[in-house]
């Protein structure tokens, strides 16, 4: 059997971790008796989030047309690749679609985000994770919602109903077929 490289090893790790951070979570509060930001009774999509871009606010669940949904960190070469996809899908699309980058790297922050965003010409929602949305995500969609390099992608149609497309690079035609079935 092949070794792992180190980083596959601390990938693994930090898989883990997080799965195991959700099950010992013991209701999703932070030491200061909060959840975090968006409340035990707040789904994922219903809790506020800041686009780094603008200072805005925003709910995932506000958007009346079809929201993707990509979890990612800056650091991740597959998720630029999707994300450049996504300017091409854009000018397919117009406003039709809605793109939301959800960085849940815990490393990173809002600058670092918003510095990546900006550098590579990406315009749409670009948050950090609260952790309650990451717990809560890994909840519904699993653990491999926080592995970046898979390239994670929900897609929340407008009737409320969201559905993880699969893992890997989705090219515009894939995503305009799947937004159009919303």
């Amino acid at each position: 059997m092949d070794s792992l490289s180190r980083r596959d090893a601390l990938r693994l790790a930090g898989l883990g971790t997080v799965g195991l951070a959700g099950c010992l979570s013991g209701g999703g509060t932070d030491d200061t008796g909060t959840d975090g930001g968006g409340g035990s009774d707040t789904a994922w999509e219903d809790t506020e989030l800041t686009n780094v871009l603008t200072g805005e606010t925003f709910t995932v669940s506000q958007f009346d047309k079809p929201v993707l949904v990509e979890t990612f960190a800056v650091w991740c070469s597959n998720c630029k690749r999707q994300q450049d996809e996504l300017i091409e899908f854009h000018e397919a699309v117009g406003d039709d679609v809605v793109s939301v980058a959800l960085n849940i790297d815990q490393n990173e922050d809002a600058e670092k985000v918003r510095n990546h965003a900006e550098s590579h010409g990406y315009d749409w929602y670009y948050a950090v994770s609260p952790p309650a949305v990451t717990r809560q995500i890994v909840d519904e969609f699993g653990t491999s919602m926080t592995s970046p390099p898979i390239v994670p992608m929900l897609l929340r149609c407008s009737d409320g109903t969201t559905t993880r497309l699969k893992d890997g690079h989705k090219e515009t035609s894939f995503l305009r077929e799947k937004a159009n079935g919303c």
